[in-house]
């Protein structure tokens, strides 16, 4: 009875293996199909850190132009550039303030062009942002 089953269950000679290389091709792109899928995870989560220090470094920007305002309001003149300061581990620097005087008719008044640039990082690696605002703004 077992000489029976034998022969019924017997491997022609051109079979032998097809089960082995086609295990071998699935576990391969599986593997590939997984490498994938940690690469892409990596990429969105660099990219996602990137536009929210992104948008930060705009408000570092944003609060440097402020300033640069107020100083031009309260003291009738540009800051002194470049002016640089530290806010949350973003260097903000003013990097140009120019006046130009403007008559319109009998109206006198100022025309202030500022620069502020705000970065974090060093340039040239991957987590390095950098935003630069520029502004004209009216002083009495």
């Amino acid at each position: 009875m077992n000489r029976d089953c034998y022969n019924r269950i017997r491997i022609k000679p051109g079979q032998r293996g097809f089960s082995l290389i086609s295990t071998l091709f699935m576990v391969v792109v599986l593997a590939a199909l997984g490498g994938y899928m940690v690469r892409l995870n990596v990429s969105q989560h660099t990219t996602t850190t990137l536009s929210l220090q992104s948008v930060r470094a705009w408000y570092a920007a944003s609060s440097g132009m402020e300033w640069a305002v107020y100083q031009i309001n309260t003291n009738n003149s540009c800051p002194a550039v470049p002016s640089n300061f530290t806010i949350d581990g973003f260097a903000i620097s003013m990097t140009g303030c120019s006046s130009f005087p403007v008559t319109e008719g009998a109206n006198n008044y100022t025309l202030y062009d500022i620069q502020v640039t705000a970065n974090r990082g060093t340039y040239g690696t991957t987590d390095f942002v950098s935003r630069r605002l520029r502004a004209t703004v009216t002083g009495s």
